[in-house]
């Protein structure tokens, strides 16, 4: 076989594969919107919508070096995401004027605060208290033997109203720490998982707001991926549905609430996915597209490409700042975001 043929094979080979990730990019399009229980397989596209997005990237470069017109397929690819790559990869151009009424929030998976051999609580206040976290969010929340409930509250002190579920040992662990009075709050344990979530309405100059921390069913790729793939598809299947059946608890808590409201916590979930387009809905913003910079990558494994953890508020407020954190105290990132409060 000759070098001229050669090359044209390769090129061939190039040409299938860019064509082939056009067709997922377009099928990725639709997995936001379509429920797993109608069509599961589009899920395993938003999980791994990152890698899909890089490659459509790094088939433009090859195509444009190559100053070949083919590079049409991977600019459509790319054009029929936007809306969705906006909430991976983000880029800021002009910055919020700070506002008189400012709060701001922080959610963190902190993994059971287990990432070290020694206790990490210290290290994960003072990065609240560095950035002057008001709400903090926390998932997978226990007190360790180094650590109890009231030394853990203790180095949290700045926030010092709080509510705590972590009883149930079954149960994963969730709390919610405030700087301003919790008036009431209530914990929704997801059936059949020891996932959920918990919501407090808090006394804000002398408004309600309702913060609703989420806790969504795990993926499960890390802990099944080696018992061999077709273990691994069923139980990331079986969590798709999970999931989707959680989120929508979660949307529907949303619509019958009547303050103004922040979301956040882990959804376990890219913003492909339906999960992230039914909790965020029409009617919130997405603190990451709206103020994010970066890729925004929020779990650490997995390349750190994932963006897992999310903060959405409704219209009531406005996103002034926001950012992940680059902390190596757990599996997660921190996300942190100062809010305006126009009302």
């Amino acid at each position: 076989m000759g070098i001229k043929a050669v090359k044209f094979y390769f090129r061939g080979v190039f040409l299938m594969i860019s064509l082939a990730a056009l067709l997922l990019s377009i099928l990725l399009n639709k997995s936001c919107n379509t429920d797993p229980f109608e069509m599961l397989w589009l899920q395993y596209l938003a999980v791994f919508s990152p890698f899909l997005i890089i490659l459509n990237i790094s088939i433009l470069i090859y195509w444009s070096y190559r100053k070949s017109l083919l590079l049409i397929i991977p600019l459509i690819a790319l054009a029929v995401n936007h809306k969705h790559i906006s909430a991976i990869f983000n880029i800021q151009f002009k910055s919020t004027p700070p506002s008189s009424n400012t709060i701001t929030v922080g959610s963190y998976n902190v993994n059971y605060f287990s990432n070290s051999q020694y206790s990490n609580v210290p290290e994960i206040a003072k990065t609240m208290v560095d950035n002057g976290v008001d709400i903090l969010a926390f998932q997978e929340f226990r007190p360790t033997d180094l650590y109890n409930l009231n030394e853990i509250k203790g180095e949290f002190y700045l926030t010092k109203h709080m509510s705590v579920y972590n009883e149930d040992k079954e149960v994963i662990g969730m709390a919610l720490f405030s700087r301003y009075p919790i008036i009431r709050s209530t914990k929704i344990n997801f059936e059949h998982t020891g996932n959920g979530a918990m919501w407090a309405d808090i006394l804000y100059k002398g408004d309600t707001i309702r913060v609703i921390n989420n806790h969504l069913q795990t993926t499960g790729y890390y802990s099944s991926y080696r018992f061999g793939f077709k273990h691994l598809v069923k139980v990331m299947g079986e969590n798709f549905l999970t999931r989707s059946v959680q989120a929508k608890t979660i949307r529907q808590l949303i619509d019958t609430t009547a303050y103004p409201v922040i979301v956040m916590g882990d959804f376990n979930d890219t913003p492909n996915s339906f999960v992230y387009n039914t909790i965020k809905g029409d009617d919130l913003i997405d603190t990451f597209s709206e103020k994010g910079s970066g890729t925004g990558g929020t779990f650490r494994r997995t390349m750190g490409l994932l963006r897992i953890d999310m903060i959405f508020h409704s219209p009531h407020f406005e996103t002034i700042k926001f950012k992940v954190g680059s902390e190596k105290l757990s599996d997660h990132r921190p996300v942190i975001a100062v809010l305006g409060y126009k009302n």
